[in-house]
């Protein structure tokens, strides 16, 4: 293992002037004397700011308090500060002591102020009588409390010197009898004094087998506040505090079982909740107020665009884990049915060829014709025409029957809008985008028809994407009874989908929003 290099106050000094005054570059400097960037740097700092006497090596220990140390550790941990930034803003000495601090905390120590004044001199343990160890309590009493000074008289240890004194401020001089005992030999032990203690170890061995059946069934219960609040152990912990209650088994045995520090235990037990943790727990209620508002349409990736709007950036991998654990679920979208095959009078070929993204509005277009039930058997055919560009729908018409008027009109509505733009229009080869009629509509207006191909449903691809998602977050919810029902439905719902569905391919906008940017 390599221990840390002492340089001098003369080598930092020289390695400073290299720098200022030979017009080396820095890299130069570090190769040259065989040093960190980062020492270099906190030479320069300290020079700048001190002068040469900031060069200097201190052997006394530096003091912090409990409250710096919490400071600079939940500074880091916020990860608004690098290490740093957080040793300037401190004052501490190097990275190492705050990572130090850092292991500390997160292994659920209490950080403590550094000692002040206390060498380790280690002294060889000796034999002291009653009267000797009155005699140096009241000696240190009357030095005012200077352990070390009589520690190093007497040749005792410091720790000795502390607890004496301590004994005889609370008990006199009466608590300084050394009250260690032998215990009993097993030949000496009378029978009635060897079945108390063999009850005694029976009990703990009773407690111990019912304490090692019981905990793992509690550690395998359902933890999902130890996976939102993301704590070390935590199922542990719970455990533990679950079954001394219960079960009046001591703490103690209950560590030793689950193999973690009884200090780690009654931290957790008095610890407060994280601002993490409080801000997972809005972020929960404001999806499931989210999700109650769209009828459970939203999964990960939508509730993710919704959350940024509130939280700011928040990390789908979190929202993915905080829906899991909630309960929020998206409903499930149905498979989709297999079309058949119907001779065509006029077909056009794949001139799109799944090429799906478009420069400008009204460059491409793609549309289809999709079925809707309602009532006991009634049917209901939805035609509409999409914009490749930003996936808004251009225009659409609900009709009872699926026929070349429906197309037409809904062809027509798209028209009335397109100015004086000459957008690629692409189908499937329905009967409808196959007739003569549509391909006369077609030529008239200059417009290119392009078409899949046979049983390729994926050559359509953005349009039967429209019809699953329409059909998944709105049609599958409810049942409607009436043509007027589905009809007000559907037109909801493609004006949310344009207007207040945020996509994140759109950089997070709606459909209309993204369009009226290119405007």
């Amino acid at each position: 293992m390599s221990t840390k290099r002492l340089y001098s106050s003369q080598f930092k000094y020289e390695a400073l002037m290299a720098y200022q005054n030979e017009f080396l570059t820095i890299s130069e400097v570090l190769k040259r004397y065989q040093i960190s960037e980062y020492a270099f740097n906190k030479w320069r700092e300290k020079f700048e700011k001190e002068g040469k006497s900031g060069l200097e090596n201190f052997s006394t220990k530096k003091f912090y308090s409990k409250e710096v140390k919490e400071a600079a550790v939940r500074d880091f941990l916020s990860g608004e500060f690098s290490k740093e930034e957080i040793t300037r803003r401190y004052e501490i000495s190097s990275r190492t002591v705050l990572q130090k601090w850092i292991n500390k905390y997160n292994s659920h120590r209490e950080l403590k102020d550094t000692g002040k004044g206390l060498t380790l001199s280690m002294t060889k343990s000796r034999m002291t009588t009653w009267e000797e160890r009155i005699e140096i309590a009241i000696e240190c009493l009357e030095n005012g409390k200077d352990y070390q000074n009589a520690a190093e008289k007497h040749k005792i240890s410091y720790q000795q010197v502390y607890l004496w004194v301590k004994k005889y401020e609370i008990g006199g001089a009466e608590a300084l009898t050394d009250r260690r005992g032998r215990r009993k030999e097993d030949e000496e032990l009378s029978s009635e004094e060897k079945a108390k203690m063999e009850m005694k170890r029976l009990e703990r061995e009773n407690e111990r087998l019912k304490a090692e059946n019981a905990f793992p069934k509690k550690v395998r219960g359902n933890r999902k506040e130890a996976k939102i609040n993301q704590v070390r152990n935590e199922a542990k912990y719970i455990a533990i505090k679950e079954l001394h209650e219960e079960g009046n088994i001591t703490i103690q045995l209950l560590c030793g079982i689950a193999d973690i520090q009884r200090s780690s235990y009654y931290k957790w037990l008095k610890r407060d909740a994280s601002e993490r943790e409080k801000q997972n727990e809005e972020i929960i209620q404001v999806m499931k107020e989210i999700q109650d508002e769209v009828d459970g349409i939203f999964g990960y990736r939508q509730m993710k665009l919704q959350l940024d709007r509130k939280f700011g950036q928040v990390n789908h991998k979190r929202i993915a884990r905080l829906m899991k654990f909630s309960g929020i679920q998206s409903v499930i979208r149905r498979k989709k049915y297999n079309y058949k095959y119907s001779p065509p009078q006029h077909v056009a070929e794949n001139v799109l060829n799944r090429e799906f993204t478009a420069e400008k509005p009204n460059e491409k277009w793609v549309t289809d014709v999709t079925e809707f039930k309602y009532g006991s058997s009634k049917k209901a055919y939805l035609s509409a025409i999409r914009d490749l560009y930003d996936g808004s729908i251009v225009s659409f018409v609900l009709g009872h029957s699926n026929n070349n008027p429906l197309v037409f009109q809904t062809f027509d509505r798209a028209l009335a809008q397109l100015g004086e733009d000459k957008p690629l229009i692409h189908s499937d080869r329905g009967f409808q985008y196959t007739s003569n009629q549509f391909q006369r509509r077609i030529g008239d207006m200059g417009l290119i028809q392009s078409m899949s191909r046979v049983g390729r449903c994926i050559d359509n691809g953005p349009m039967e994407s429209f019809w699953g998602t329409l059909k998944c977050e709105k049609y599958y919810l409810r049942k409607y009874h009436t043509y007027e029902e589905l009809s007000l439905a559907i037109s909801e719902y493609i004006h949310f989908y344009n207007h207040k569905r945020y996509q994140k391919r759109l950089n997070g906008l709606s459909p209309m929003e993204y369009r009226a940017k290119a405007a």
